[in-house]
């Protein structure tokens, strides 16, 4: 066979193949349109370990670290390198999520949720109001004694009247401020109101007089308005009583010169814009302050809730225990907590440290809380294993069982989250414990915990 017809044979063939094979698109052109294995698997990987790190931190905001960045670049590589691949677009949702998971859990925060401190304002108002025209009434009542003394500055000399003549005498001292200016001498405590130029007034702070009506401007912080600058500057009407020798300096070490002043007894203190509090030396709590006699009939229309159902769910009773720490339900906080934690004087004592505490943080940390699951167990008496015994026992042998088996006593154990105003998760779940016995009514044991 000739050279030329090997030569056109292989030209025919050549062009067949040319002419039979299809033509080959863009998108073939740029290479698989699937994923290797290696490079999802490696995806797979970071993003595993971004979700553990969004689980770690039960719903707070989370910094994203040089792994979890590492884990988006790569799903966005791939997101832009094979744009319709399922496996990819998978990764892609789940790598959303995670990303707005990592911000924290965030719920809307409705102005109805924040109610409860716009309240606390109209109380202040309302309290503020009686106690200003409650000190209006009692000046003009001092001012009528003849022994008042109407321009305390400065101070009368010592040698220029008898202790005699001064004792019992109404003043009005302005600039009152407590702790800041309390000190001690020989252990007493006074809190001084004047200055080496100008003379000065020692307050006692060791009478009964002080203590009750101190004792009433705390339940007023406490049930009313926890908003007062204890360091302010306020006014004391009080009593001439003695003349001291004393060094009005704060420090253990006295270094200061000692100095001549009236001790003056306290009759009332008045914060301005906020509350007077009274000195009552006949009634059982000492003093009182303006509007505590009828604190609950003006409190009450701010309530919305104000008691607490004997078939209550524990989720339910942690949503009835904020509402009244946000709305200053005293009463109703207590009724919450487990009998056993409030048995005692001290007990009781350590339910109002924990309440101060419980104001405090939902005046500054968090507006909202929410209760999560919830999982029951017996901890003692019949019903511990549960109900598989149910299926094995009649109604008279688990009867009798109960009978010697004694109080059967149940433990709750709730999540509860805390949100703050911008709607943001506070911190991490945190886990009360409620108990009840003979499937009574529920009860809180760690009220102390934060929310």
């Amino acid at each position: 066979m000739s050279g030329h017809c090997v030569s056109r044979r292989l030209l025919v063939c050549l062009g067949l193949v040319v002419i039979l094979s299809p033509s080959l698109s863009a998108e073939e052109k740029s290479g698989p349109e699937t994923p290797g294995k290696q490079e999802i698997s490696g995806a797979k990987h970071r993003l595993l370990q971004f979700e553990r790190k969004v689980e770690l931190a039960h719903g707070q905001p989370m910094k994203l670290g040089f792994d979890e960045k590492d884990a988006l670049e790569r799903i966005k590589a791939l997101k832009q390198k094979y744009p319709r691949d399922p496996e990819v677009e998978s990764l892609f949702q789940k790598a959303r999520k995670l990303l707005l998971a990592s911000k924290g859990d965030v719920i809307e925060i409705t102005p109805e949720i924040t109610d409860y401190r716009r309240n606390e304002q109209k109380l202040k108002k309302i309290f503020a109001d009686k106690a200003q025209a409650e000190w209006t009434a009692l000046l003009q009542q001092a001012r009528k004694d003849k022994e008042f003394i109407a321009n305390p500055w400065p101070p009368t000399d010592r040698q220029d009247v008898a202790i005699a003549q001064m004792r019992g005498r109404l003043i009005v001292l302005e600039d009152f401020r407590y702790p800041a200016n309390q000190f001690k001498d020989f252990g007493r405590e006074f809190v001084h109101v004047g200055s080496p130029s100008r003379g000065y007034y020692f307050v006692d702070l060791n009478s009964r007089q002080w203590t009750g009506a101190y004792a009433a401007f705390k339940r007023y912080t406490r049930l009313v308005n926890r908003d007062v600058p204890e360091d302010g500057s306020w006014v004391l009407l009080g009593r001439i009583q003695d003349l001291d020798l004393l060094i009005p300096q704060a420090s253990e070490e006295k270094t200061d010169t000692p100095r001549w002043g009236w001790t003056v007894e306290p009759v009332a203190i008045h914060v301005p814009g906020c509350t007077l509090a009274v000195s009552d030396p006949r009634a059982e709590i000492g003093g009182y302050f303006s509007g505590e006699a009828e604190m609950e009939k003006i409190k009450s229309g701010f309530y919305t809730v104000t008691s607490i159902p004997d078939d209550v769910t524990p989720e339910k009773l942690l949503d009835i225990f904020a509402a009244a720490i946000k709305e200053k339900n005293y009463a109703l906080y207590l009724e919450c907590i487990h009998p056993d934690r409030r048995k005692t004087p001290v007990a009781l004592d350590l339910c109002l440290y924990h309440w101060d505490w419980h104001q405090h943080r939902f005046a500054t940390f968090y507006v909202l809380t929410k209760p999560g699951p919830t999982r029951i167990t017996v901890l003692e008496g019949f019903g511990r294993e549960g109900q598989i015994e149910d299926f094995f026992l009649t109604e008279p042998e688990k009867e009798k069982i109960r009978e010697v088996s004694g109080d059967m006593i149940e433990q709750a154990e709730v999540k509860s989250k805390a949100f703050n105003e911008k709607g943001l998760q506070y911190g991490s779940p945190k886990t009360f414990y409620l108990r009840r016995t003979n499937q009574g009514r529920w009860y809180i044991v760690n009220y102390a915990q934060p929310f």
